[in-house]
């Protein structure tokens, strides 16, 4: 995992790169409309950035996991897309649902792993 000081020299650079690319706002603004910018660009990366890591931390379901209710195996029922709410605002996330044969009830083993 990168350092935040890595981090932090890579969000420079793209900063850098996307002032020098188009005016990201008039040069007229205040220091209310510099801070509302910096409040939006901040919370698209936070967005991108969670798609990111749920998407990394989803894509390999557990095989056959225990039904949270009874702890029988689950069988795969296909994937799901929901909007997790974030501090940062809504995230999509799709993960895999299971279906317990026992109980018949749904569930998602990432609820388990991720607290969503």
């Amino acid at each position: 995992m990168a350092s935040n000081q890595q981090v932090q020299e890579r969000v420079k650079a793209l900063v850098a790169e996307l002032l020098a690319e188009e005016e990201l706002i008039d040069r007229r603004a205040n220091i209310n409309d510099i801070e509302d910018a910096m409040v939006r660009i901040g919370d698209m990366v936070a967005r991108e950035f969670g798609i990111g890591v749920l998407a990394r931390h989803t894509s390999q379901p557990p095989e056959d996991p225990p039904c949270p209710d009874c702890g029988h195996a689950g069988e795969h029922q296909g994937e799901q897309t929901r909007d997790v709410i974030t501090r940062r605002g809504e995230v999509p996330l799709t993960e895999a649902k299971y279906r317990c044969p026992k109980c018949r009830r749904l569930f998602f083993p990432s609820e388990c792993s991720t607290g969503t």
